[in-house]
């Protein structure tokens, strides 16, 4: 059996509403990213955003410190502008050879007045199904 973890980073806490919707799914925990990985998984949700087009050096230091602890991360982000946040993720993981899975949840996520009230009761319930889904 795959051993999985999550973990999020949250400025605003729509990251944290993914990784908490995805916890219930699986019936896992849904740590904060500064909770770090104890020991190696073979699947870790990562559950994160776009902040002012960037992915937050937080997030960065996270993924330096336990990339190579993963056998696969899988991308779950949020975005006011539905961006996703892969192609920062992926110039990381070439760098610190950690292996970014093709697979990816993305969403959008309220910024002022952009994608007021997301994500939503649906966003979160498509999350929970993707990663129910990934796990099979």
């Amino acid at each position: 059996m795959a051993t999985i973890a999550i973990r999020y980073f949250s400025r605003t806490g729509h990251s944290k509403q993914l990784a908490e919707a995805i916890g219930e799914a699986l019936n896992l925990p849904a740590l904060d990213i500064e909770s770090g990985l104890e020991k190696p998984v073979d699947m870790l949700f990562l559950c994160n955003g776009m902040y002012a087009a960037r992915i937050d050096g937080k997030l960065k230091d996270f993924l330096v410190a336990n990339g190579e602890k993963c056998g696969e991360i899988i991308n779950v982000c949020t975005s006011a502008s539905g961006r996703s946040t892969r192609s920062q993720l992926e110039k990381l993981a070439e760098k610190h050879s950690f292996h970014l899975s093709g697979k990816e949840f993305c969403c959008k996520g309220a910024f002022h007045f952009l994608a007021k009230g997301r994500p939503d009761a649906d966003d979160l319930k498509a999350a929970a199904a993707f990663a129910v889904a990934v796990t099979m």
